[in-house]
């Protein structure tokens, strides 16, 4: 007879093998079932977008497209979505989606030529924003989200575009026309770098003049400006006439001295009234001038002193029997 200790001893053995024989769920089994998972739920909604496209109801079944990619990413959902939008008179979103089919790895020969077609189709209709720039960089254009090196496809006109994590980044606006493409530099939205000595003013613009703007239209803040030459202009203007007229005032009195006649006589009168006009606005012109241009020249003095020197601080200490100047600054 089989002793109790050794039919307890069989009991726990058939036990620990049949334990071992089933084993517990593992991590590849567990990754199994969530995939599968996601297959059945994106060929849920892909089901749910076909049932919505045959009832007419486009843009329903585009969001239900979009969301089988967004589960189950593959090219056949993407062009479903475009082909949604389109039904809907969303060209841009239909544009969108072809652009992301050939974008996306699993698309095969087919898959791309088919978008590639439909995108032919639709550009003539489209302008396209050609983001460059960092792949990493969030950029919303309009109320849409892309990244930095994305071809977004827009309806023609008006649209902004702005960095998104980026604080004190620039917004553009950027207008396209149909059939063209406008490319936005993102570096360009960076805000600006703040100077190593600080957010003050620099002693370039210690003086608070205007920068004047050259024929190049790049800002200078030195050099002669243009009204001190118009008045130059004027001044030399009023001596030519000047001269003019004076010799015919000469003429005028030659001729009334030989034979003296009423013509000659409101001819001399005329000419000399004319020439002192002229000797008048040549002065005026030449003052003018001369004042402007002394002032264009203590302008850039002032500025080029500005930059080499810098506030000198002067204290006075009384001595017994005089006084001492002290001064201290950076030069």
């Amino acid at each position: 007879m089989v002793s109790s200790f050794a039919r307890w001893t069989s009991v726990v053995v058939l036990a620990v093998a049949s334990t071992a024989t089933v084993g517990w769920p593992t991590a590849a089994h567990a990754q199994g079932a969530k995939a599968e998972s996601g297959k059945d739920d994106a060929r849920r909604f892909f089901k749910a977008g076909q049932k919505a496209f045959a009832a007419g109801r486009y843009e329903e079944a585009a969001r239900a497209f979009e969301e089988a990619f967004r589960i189950k990413p593959h090219p056949a959902p993407l062009i479903n979505a475009g082909d949604a939008y389109e039904k809907a008179g969303e060209l841009a979103a239909a544009a969108r989606a072809y652009q992301r089919v050939l974008d996306l790895e699993q698309s095969q020969e087919q898959d791309r030529q088919d978008a590639t077609d439909r995108l032919a189709r639709l550009s003539p209709k489209l302008a396209v924003i050609q983001l460059s720039g960092d792949a990493s960089q969030r950029v919303r254009v309009d109320e849409d989200e892309f990244t930095g090196d994305q071809r977004v496809y827009v309806v023609p006109g008006e649209h902004d575009v702005k960095l998104l994590d980026v604080d004190g980044a620039k917004a553009r606006r950027v207008e396209v026309a149909a059939g063209s493409t406008r490319t936005v530099e993102i570096s360009t939205l960076m805000p600006k770098q703040e100077t190593s000595s600080g957010t003050g003013p620099s002693m370039d613009d210690a003086d608070g003049d205007e920068p004047i703007a050259d024929s190049g239209g790049e800002k200078k803040s030195g050099g002669i400006r243009a009204p001190t030459w118009i008045a130059f202009g004027v001044a030399a203007v009023g001596a030519g006439g000047a001269v003019y007229f004076g010799l015919q005032v000469n003429d005028a009195e030659s001729s009334f001295n030989d034979h003296p006649n009423q013509d000659d006589y409101d001819r001399f009168n005329k000419n000399k009234l004319f020439t002192n006009i002229s000797i008048g606005v040549a002065a005026v012109g030449a003052g003018v001038g001369t004042y402007l241009l002394i002032k264009d020249l203590g302008r850039k003095e002032k500025q080029t002193s500005v930059r080499h020197h810098l506030p000198v601080a002067v204290d006075a200490v009384p001595l017994q029997g005089g006084g001492m100047l002290l001064g201290s600054g950076r030069f």
